[in-house]
């Protein structure tokens, strides 16, 4: 978590453990600060900063906590104050007074801090808007200045040193003009037809589908795990508790620690959304509402509404195992996924587009043979022109 969190932990996210913690810091630098009989400043510039750095530690904290663990602060904080010096009552009254306005004082501070220090290399999301764009027929990895052509369903993984195995999946390799990401990034682009996986630096595994793209390092920070992602991806992530994992797309952030999910966030799609497997996610938008998941809940986001509902997972992540699991699916979004997966172009009546569609299709097999069980299971009928070109119609 970067120390520019600090500035919005202060404002909105502040919880019972931060609170009391900072205001039992305050406690005790005002009473080891000021000298109530001289009534004269005594501060200690090296303990000053010994605090700003505590406080510092306790923001990046605080908000991994579970609940349990924010009682048993709050507890163990109270027990510290208690055990403080007995005073008489308007002097209590007077420190605690200081507590406050310290508390208030350190959270200027890093109020201060948080917009002085460097935030580090917090990803930006505009590298989405890269001139680099999802095309061709072949899987596409950019790596410093060199884009590399890759076998489809390439495999890769990266150790904690930042190694690879691109080598064994690369077709070949030129100098990349186009990518505006930095040196240290890595980004895959995998057009309609082509699917590609990685494994990251912390075990983490993505499964990416046709027609996506991933922005990603290639070793995460100590504190920090964060990818920028267009299109759709499956994700299995590596738990640690004292780094969340971040991804970011275009309308929506996602928010883990260790957890399995679907994400489909298409450029061209008027609706984007998220689907837990196990574990939890809290997913933030463009206007910062916030929606934490369930495992086997949906979320459908649509600019800044958003819709969460109970659904069956396997049918939202069953493309990873290259199969399509339908129910009561309409055929529209059924031809579109089946375009982007075999990377052709289909055409359809409009007629047909909410007709519903419920079974399974095995997406290892050959279009034709995909678009033979489909029109038969609907009584459907499709061509294909001397461009490859697919048609669909009633019969």
């Amino acid at each position: 978590m970067s120390i520019g969190f600090a500035k919005a932990h202060v404002k909105e996210k502040c919880d019972f453990f931060s609170f009391y913690e900072y205001l039992f810091i305050g406690h005790r630098f005002l009473i080891k600060g000021f000298s109530m009989k001289n009534k004269k400043t005594i501060y200690n510039s090296d303990e000053f900063r010994k605090t700003v750095q505590c406080l510092t530690e306790k923001i990046r904290e605080a908000d991994e906590l579970e609940s349990v663990d924010v009682d048993k602060s709050f507890q163990d904080v109270m027990k510290r104050v208690g055990r403080e010096k007995k005073v008489p009552h308007r002097r209590h009254i007077y420190r605690w007074s200081l507590s406050i306005a310290a508390a208030i004082a350190l959270a200027l501070v890093m109020n201060w801090w948080s917009t002085n220090v460097d935030e580090g290399t917090e990803l930006d999301i505009a590298l989405l808007n890269d001139t680099t764009s999802i095309c061709g027929d072949e899987v596409i990895l950019i790596t410093d200045n060199q884009a590399m052509n890759l076998k489809n369903d390439a495999s890769l993984k990266y150790d904690t040193l930042g190694s690879s195995n691109i080598q064994q999946y690369a077709l070949n390799t030129k100098i990349s003009q186009a990518s505006s990401v930095k040196n240290e990034m890595h980004q895959i682009m995998v057009p309609n037809g082509k699917r590609a996986d990685i494994t990251f630096s912390d075990g983490t595994r993505i499964y990416i589908n046709s027609g996506s793209k991933v922005i990603y390092p290639d070793i995460f920070e100590e504190r920090k795990r964060e990818i920028l992602v267009e299109g759709e991806v499956y994700l299995d992530v590596a738990k640690r508790k004292d780094c969340p994992f971040v991804v970011k797309t275009r309308e929506f952030d996602i928010r883990v620690l260790g957890t399995s999910f679907n994400v489909c966030a298409y450029r061209e799609d008027e609706a984007a959304s998220v689907v837990l497997v196990r574990g939890s996610v809290e997913v933030t938008t463009e206007n910062k509402s916030k929606v934490r998941l369930a495992p086997n809940q949906l979320v459908d986001i649509k600019g800044n509404k958003t819709q969460v509902r109970k659904v069956d997972v396997s049918e939202y992540i069953s493309w990873k195992d290259n199969l399509l699991l339908l129910h009561q699916r309409p055929v529209g979004d059924v031809l579109k996924k089946l375009e982007r997966y075999y990377g052709c172009k289909i055409r359809y009546d409009a007629e047909i587009t909410t007709l519903s569609l419920s079974g399974k299709l095995d997406l290892q097999t050959d279009i034709t043979n995909v678009m033979d069980n489909l029109c038969l299971s609907l009584s459907l009928h499709y061509t294909i022109n001397d461009k490859d070109e697919i048609y669909v119609s009633l019969k």
